[in-house]
């Protein structure tokens, strides 16, 4: 008889049970998804996964019209850029759980983070309790995340302390978070700051 037990671990999605999993593969250079006990290529992903996910994109026509005005219009490379876009970070939070639900598009830096015109239409911007964060709330959320004084802040961003120091108070108070080690605890949650699983 075995006497393991581990309280509280994180498996992601679809390494065990029917959830689904997104992410991007450098390694294969393409959308795998992980589902059933098992890692699948993008196309051996399930149908039932499509058409999911091609629901999730009819309540979010910006997404869809940002993707045509990107001049994507092959359904099947919408709903890929769609994935890759708003589901691409491996994490252990399902993008779609064992129910058939797809969760909020989680954060990730695709490489075009702040210069995508895109950005906030296609991919998810970060939700918090009093709305959503701006693109530049977000570079000092990831900035105070990586734990930089407002100075050095300031001077990676190249902007005033006094304008740091009024972003990071607009954050507080959109998040309703008191202190800084819970706007840290909360970037991290949502992979501004991260380790990379792949």
């Amino acid at each position: 008889m075995s006497h393991f037990e581990i309280h509280d671990q994180k498996i992601p999605a679809g390494v065990e049970g029917n959830g689904y999993e997104f992410f991007y593969s450098k390694k294969h250079h393409d959308i795998r998804c992980t589902h059933n006990e098992r890692t699948v290529n993008w196309d051996d992903i399930p149908e039932e996964a499509f058409e999911i996910v091609s629901e999730d994109m009819a309540k979010h026509p910006e997404a869809v019209a940002g993707l045509r005005d990107w001049n994507i219009h092959h359904p099947k490379q919408m709903l890929k850029q769609y994935i890759f876009c708003r589901f691409g970070h491996y994490d252990t939070n399902p993008d779609i759980d064992e129910n058939g639900v797809v969760h909020a598009g989680e954060y990730f830096d695709c490489g075009l983070r702040g210069v995508c015109k895109y950005e906030g239409k296609i991919c998810s911007t970060i939700k918090v309790a009093n709305g959503e964060l701006t693109k530049r709330e977000t570079e000092i959320l990831k900035e105070v995340a990586k734990g930089k004084l407002n100075k050095e802040i300031a001077e990676t961003l190249n902007i005033s302390e006094h304008t740091v120091a009024t972003h990071i108070q607009t954050i507080q108070q959109k998040g309703n978070f008191f202190r800084k080690f819970e706007m840290i605890a909360f970037a991290k949650d949502k992979n501004l700051v991260y380790t990379n699983l792949l």
